[in-house]
């Protein structure tokens, strides 16, 4: 005889039919407990600010998301917690999708281990830290390794948010640029971050239809990083003649 246990949650509907022989049936004690998790796990929700909910049509659960431009990331929890109480899978169902378009885009399963070092704590317990590592902005020493890539990307997006660019419309890859920028500069090659920073100029003006007034006004905080000897002498010997539109006053000589 099949067994059904379904628990009404703040993510949708728990479904603890034992549908295979592999699944066991898990007892009240863990049962209440990833549900007592779930109920922690919609209170730091609720107040989170990189984190998202989205309900899928097809089951009615909650998704949680953390988007970037060009770049998802979705806790599946309902999925995490069904494996986790049938077949005892310790594996957090997380999927990251890739491409502003979902129709070229590509999806991938990331591996991330429940790490049962405390046995009988709920698995909901790792979705909360993985929300909260999620507030924090992914620190390096506690991040995933699988969820380096997008831990990069947020790091590039928050230091993006610092940037004082004024109506300059950033996209990931203008902040990438402004990431090997100031690479350049931490590097000590401050002539090759001039170049990158008027390459990342003509295209504000060319891509953006920004004008060049505008351009030299809202990049004047990225200049002003860069030694003032450095932008004299590219001035001298720019990549581009046009390059000299876009460079500070005081370099270009009349």
């Amino acid at each position: 005889m099949t067994s059904v246990t379904l628990h009404h949650t703040e993510f949708g509907l728990l479904d603890l039919t034992l549908q295979s022989k592999r699944a066991m049936q898990p007892t009240p004690e863990r049962i209440n407990a990833e549900l007592r998790g779930l109920g922690l796990l919609d209170s730091v929700v609720a107040s989170a600010k990189s984190w998202g909910r989205e309900l899928c049509a097809l089951t009615g659960n909650t998704t949680l998301v953390a988007a970037l431009d060009g770049f998802e990331l979705k806790i599946h929890v309902m999925e995490t917690l069904r494996k986790f109480l049938l077949f005892d899978d310790p594996h957090l169902v997380v999927s990251f999708h890739r491409g502003r378009n979902r129709s070229v885009g590509s999806v991938e399963q990331v591996c991330i281990l429940y790490n049962r070092q405390h046995p009988g704590c709920a698995v909901a317990d790792a979705l909360v830290s993985l929300v909260l590592l999620g507030e924090a902005n992914w620190p390096e020493d506690a991040t995933p390794s699988t969820l380096r890539e997008f831990a990069m990307a947020a790091q590039i997006e928050q230091r993006a948010r610092r940037l004082k660019l004024g109506l300059i419309e950033l996209t990931l890859e203008d902040l990438e640029e402004i990431n090997d920028i100031r690479k350049a500069l931490d590097l000590g090659i401050p002539q090759a971050a001039v170049d990158m920073l008027c390459s990342f100029c003509r295209r504000c003006y060319t891509c953006k239809g920004m004008e060049i007034e505008a351009v030299k006004r809202y990049t004047t905080p990225l200049f002003d990083e860069i030694p003032r000897r450095a932008v004299e002498a590219y001035a001298l010997s720019p990549s581009t003649p046009s390059d000299l539109l876009f460079l500070p006053d005081f370099a270009v000589v009349a």
